[in-house]
């Protein structure tokens, strides 16, 4: 028998396990919201270009508030700013999301700021 090879790699195994184990865990966590963040920029941005055919900027503001409701995110409508000059809109949004990750609580900030030109 040669003395100190056994059990040797159950370390490595462990510490291994452990890393797959906490990257899951935090995929699980974070890549809900950041996916649902990116969803709700694109919509945002579909709004934007078509705001020269909606006029009503409050109509714009209120789908844009529905869909981060549907999307569960914390967007408050002291965040959602909309402003329309002669020749484009503007709409920026900002929200920070508090994710609970048991040791501790990361908050994820969004903006979106996007521009599109009216015709």
């Amino acid at each position: 028998m040669r003395a100190g090879e056994r059990g040797e790699g159950r370390l490595g195994l462990l510490v291994a396990a452990a890393v797959v184990g906490i990257g899951a865990f935090l995929g699980v966590k974070i890549v809900p919201v950041r996916i649902n963040a990116y969803e709700f920029r694109d919509f945002v941005e579909q709004q934007c270009r078509t705001a020269a055919l909606t006029h009503d900027d409050k109509k714009i503001a209120k789908s844009i508030m529905e869909k981060a409701d549907d999307l569960e995110l914390p967007l408050q409508r002291k965040n959602l700013h909309l402003k329309r000059t002669s020749s484009e809109m503007i709409i920026k949004a900002f929200f920070e999301m508090p994710i609970d990750l048991k040791v501790t609580t990361y908050n994820f900030h969004y903006e979106v700021n996007t521009r599109a030109p009216l015709f």
